[in-house]
């Protein structure tokens, strides 16, 4: 082998330089500035989520007070029954009071099948009244108590289309209401 030149050792010398630069930079540098700036994104994140939690925080007596005006309403949304079959019984309470404050009978009512959610209570009644009395228990029911879904509604005017005249029209009405636990006493 024959030995090298000053050129070709300069160049070897560099070489080595530029790699020894390249290692110390790659070993030591890299990661201590790398480090940096991780460090630096994460706390950018960390206070930008200290921020939204801030506003939550402050949004907190707005969230409590909607909490508690809902509280106030549920009664409006579902029958408070702790069961599936009281809730059923508490909707046909509602039916029979209605047709007594009303003016008519009801001939039948009976408890469906929730085909929905658990959670749901459904009822079909069938009753014979006017078609005045009609309109304003469907009224009642849509504005008074919890909220009730009329899922069926049939009217037959058999007696009408005979006689000629005006007679009451049987009806065939089923309703769907939501139900959840009635509220125990609250814990201060």
């Amino acid at each position: 082998m024959r030995p090298l030149s000053a050129r070709e050792r300069r160049l070897i010398a560099v070489g080595l330089l530029l790699l020894a630069i390249a290692g110390v930079y790659l070993l030591v540098l890299q990661p201590l500035v790398g480090g940096f700036f991780d460090r630096a994104a994460e706390r950018r994140r960390l206070e930008a989520e200290l921020k939204n939690d801030g506003r939550i925080v402050a949004a907190l007596p707005t969230w409590r007070a909607a909490a508690e005006a809902q509280r106030r309403t549920a009664s409006r949304f579902a029958l408070g029954a702790p069961s599936d079959s009281l809730a059923g019984e508490a909707l046909k309470d509602r039916l029979e009071h209605l047709a007594a404050d009303e003016g008519y009978a009801l001939n039948a009512v009976e408890d469906l099948p929730a085909d929905a959610s658990a959670g749901t209570t459904r009822v079909r009644a069938d009753m014979t009244l006017s078609l005045t009395q009609l309109t304003d228990s469907i009224r009642r029911l849509e504005n008074e108590g919890a909220y009730v879904v009329v899922d069926y509604l049939a009217i037959s005017a058999d007696e009408a289309f005979v006689s000629r005249r005006l007679a009451p029209v049987r009806v065939r009405l089923e309703l769907s209401a939501a139900h959840r636990p009635a509220p125990g006493p609250r814990s201060p």
